[in-house]
């Protein structure tokens, strides 16, 4: 197996950096390069503007949109070679379109697991067609960002009682499918702009705890991209936002800290627009987290340790 100078949330221009090494098609959202065991798919927003979205099913099975602008899609070219490329011995590899002129981020490498048609798609000028979509799945289902909030067992999940295991089981797969459904509505942190996954976490607005459906755990929109410094005072209440994207900064903030961290918190700065899911989800940050949580922590030591989400026993 060839190995790839690509990581996991890493950010790399389509150009010298991705068809410069493995050749193929410069332009469009599949790339086929010639005598290599390769596929390469791109995802991003510009899908909508032909009438398709990309998106994340409950089962973590990421459903991708063929290529072929107007009329029905065809199994031929680059649908064509998705959908056969385990047969013909090539890898898929999938990239995130971050917008015109910047670098993609790398995603990962996928497995077609099935297709299907969708009728009743429009393309491009709007008239319904038939549209082929590909179920994939990750080769490695491995964390996208620097880090996570359900703490990891010490011990092998076979030593704990099987009750406990399924539940942090389950967890898990939720916590993956919400971070993976953040990707295609967030796209940077909303104080530093860092894109790389590496170095951000995916913090939920209304707290895992304080969801009260698993859909509200998994929705994107409760949810945003942060520093892990950035997401520790939103997670604790000591910054939060309004739904038009001004940045609320407690006074309790000791000065020294604020200085310490090297973050831009100036009060009522412009941190971008949030929807209006997502400021719903705000409105509730606001009433019940920001200037309550950091307050309720009688042990700070022991918030150290990190959380075991509340639900898992």
């Amino acid at each position: 197996m060839i190995d790839l100078p690509f990581e996991v949330g890493a950010l790399y221009h389509r150009g010298n950096e991705i068809h410069g090494l493995l050749g193929g098609q410069r332009q469009g959202g599949i790339s086929t390069p010639k005598d290599q065991p390769f596929i390469i798919a791109f995802t991003g927003e510009a899908g909508k503007s032909h009438g398709y979205e990309d998106f994340w099913d409950d089962e973590r099975v990421f459903h991708y949109f063929g290529e072929g602008q107007s009329g029905d899609m065809q199994y031929t070219g680059g649908n064509r070679a998705i959908e056969n490329h385990v047969a013909d011995g090539k890898r898929l590899l999938l990239f995130q379109m971050m917008g015109r002129g910047k670098p993609y981020r790398y995603l990962g490498e996928f497995v077609k697991q099935s297709s299907y048609l969708r009728p009743n798609t429009p393309d491009t000028s709007g008239a319904l067609r038939t549209a082929i979509v590909f179920r994939l799945v990750p080769v490695e289902d491995g964390a996208f960002f620097a880090g996570n909030k359900v703490a990891e067992p010490q011990t092998p999940y076979k030593t704990l009682d099987s009750t406990v295991s399924s539940r942090l089981i389950e967890v898990r797969n939720k916590q993956s499918l919400f971070r993976r459904r953040l990707l295609g509505l967030e796209k940077q942190c909303r104080l530093t702009g860092i894109q790389d996954l590496r170095f951000l976490r995916a913090s939920h607005i209304k707290p895992w705890a304080a969801c009260t459906s698993g859909d509200e755990r998994t929705d994107a929109h409760n949810g945003m991209l942060l520093t892990p410094q950035a997401d520790l005072l939103f997670d604790r209440g000591w910054i939060t936002f309004e739904g038009k994207g001004s940045l609320i900064v407690t006074s309790d903030l000791p000065a020294d800290v604020i200085k310490r961290l090297g973050l831009n918190l100036r009060q009522g700065r412009n941190c971008g627009l949030f929807s209006e899911k997502q400021a719903s989800y705000l409105d509730y940050h606001r009433s019940q987290v920001f200037e309550r949580r950091y307050q309720k922590s009688l042990d700070p030591i022991d918030d150290l340790m990190g959380e075991l989400v509340g639900s898992v026993t």
